[in-house]
């Protein structure tokens, strides 16, 4: 039982049924054209009024976007029923997105009746001199959105939080309500939904085992998993499924395990250069031969690269883990030896562990990575900690969902901050939750399990109404 927004006592507020969501997941598109952002990127662009620039037609002609249009999930334009105006004159109709506008017809939508009902073609690069192009208004992005954002980057944009991230017109029924109970009550239900959270993660994770058939194989691509980071988790699971734990470990040297990992995921450098001395390269390339390494180029595809830490660089990931995995079960037991009767000094022997068989890695390294490269900080060991780990033991002893609650908060993402501001409000103060892993989990289990579940999840959620146990205050 809880405060509600209006002082009575409401059932419910604190508890977070776990089991409650679907299961959500989201797919990266594949990179385009030499880039390493995609045309999801722009539709984002398009679809938010706070990146969207002022846009003209090629002719120079204002574009007025009244309605952007719904986001279509399905063959056929990238929104339906977009209202515009171009040059004061309305217009209603459909609004295709690419990044060169000869995809136009390169996608062959000049042959399919679908694209009929466009009234605007919007693209990231001007058309070249003589190109050819549809009786279709054309709108480019790239100048207009450096003229107003000289800074911008693609990197602001989280592809997988649309196209729910986009702010309505109106406020959302969650609009503040955690900022309107007390921090003690607040910081209760999102520990409640955290809670969730791990017991969804360890549900899904036992289906992993049973395909696995392996506990030590499943503990293996879960931590995988956690080193590769938002953009790289995908492609260090299936490395841990090309790469399995038993095939890994048969390699006694480190550097041979680190080249195996190398060539399958596609990495092995293949030239010097001041930065990869000769001496090195053809020690890993050496290694890579001992340990049987298949150099399978085609996988470097799956990475994200470009604009990465150097800390978080699959090379550098990929390295730790190395380390990690010399023996089928060295980390895990050693996980498993640690004292539970405390939570905060659980967290932080297994910190120390992590971090201290991390900086072995740094032998494995180019001469010139090793210097001034956090092999493993300890915001990415409490993420590891949060989401492998403890899922992990919970699998094993539902009780062992209490050792979050010694996990201080991990890096905090883009999701987070968009929940925070939603259930909090934009004045609030984070300390409510960054310095809580399980709070900063329960954000994100809110995040999936109603933002990102339906297009229509603010007409149709029941947030406030059943689990929070409030009335909105319109």
């Amino acid at each position: 039982m809880s405060t509600s927004i209006d002082g009575q006592v409401s059932r419910g507020a604190s508890d977070f049924r776990p089991g409650c969501f679907p299961r959500i997941g989201f797919v990266r598109e594949p990179e385009m054209n030499g880039t390493w952002w995609s045309e999801r990127h722009l539709q984002c662009l398009w679809l938010d009024s706070r990146l969207r620039p002022q846009l003209h037609t090629t002719g120079g002609a204002r574009i007025e976007v009244l309605d952007p249009g719904v986001w279509n999930g399905t063959a056929g334009p990238d929104f339906r029923d977009a209202v515009i105006r171009i040059a004061g004159e309305p217009r209603k109709g459909d609004v295709e997105i690419h990044i060169h506008p000869a995809d136009w017809y390169l996608h062959g939508h000049d042959t399919d009746s679908n694209y009929d009902r466009v009234i605007l073609h919007v693209t990231w690069f001007a058309p070249n001199a003589g190109e050819v192009h549809p009786e279709i208004p054309l709108a480019v992005l790239q100048d207009a959105v450096l003229s107003e954002k000289p800074n911008f980057s693609f990197d602001q944009i989280e592809t997988e939080l649309y196209p729910w991230n986009a702010h309505p017109d109106t406020d959302r029924p969650c609009r503040g309500v955690l900022g309107r109970l007390s921090p003690d009550v607040a910081g209760a239900w999102l520990e409640s939904a955290g809670r969730a959270r791990i017991t969804r993660k360890a549900n899904e994770l036992a289906a992993r085992m049973e395909r696995a058939g392996s506990r030590e194989q499943s503990f293996y691509a879960e931590i995988m998993g956690a080193l590769g980071l938002r953009w790289n988790a995908t492609p260090m699971r299936a490395l841990a499924d090309a790469v399995p734990l038993e095939e890994l470990v048969h390699h006694a040297d480190p550097l041979e395990r680190y080249a195996l990992l190398l060539g399958s995921a596609g990495l092995l450098p293949r030239e010097a250069s001041p930065t990869l001395p000769e001496e090195y390269l053809v020690g890993l390339w050496n290694a890579s031969y001992r340990a049987g390494a298949m150099d399978v180029p085609e996988a470097a595809r799956a990475w994200r690269l470009v604009g990465v830490r150097p800390s978080n660089h699959p090379r550098v990931r990929l390295a730790v883990a190395a380390v990690l995995f010399g023996t089928a079960t060295g980390l895990l037991d050693s996980l498993l030896a640690l004292s539970r009767e405390d939570a905060k000094a659980w967290c932080r022997a297994a910190d120390k562990l992590f971090r201290a068989k991390a900086e072995e890695a740094a032998v494995l390294l180019s001469p010139s990575r090793k210097a001034g490269v956090g092999l493993l900080g300890t915001g990415r060991v409490h993420a590891i900690l949060i989401n492998a780990v403890i899922p992990f033991f919970a699998l094993e002893n539902e009780s062992a969902w209490s050792l979050a609650t010694g996990v201080p908060g991990e890096d905090i993402g883009a999701s987070m901050k968009e929940m925070a501001y939603r259930l909090f409000g934009g004045d609030h103060n984070s300390a409510i939750y960054s310095k809580s892993a399980l709070r900063m989990q329960g954000l994100l289990e809110v995040w999936k399990g109603f933002c990102g579940a339906s297009a229509q999840s603010c007409r149709s959620c029941g947030l406030v109404k059943h689990h929070l146990g409030m009335a909105h205050d319109a």
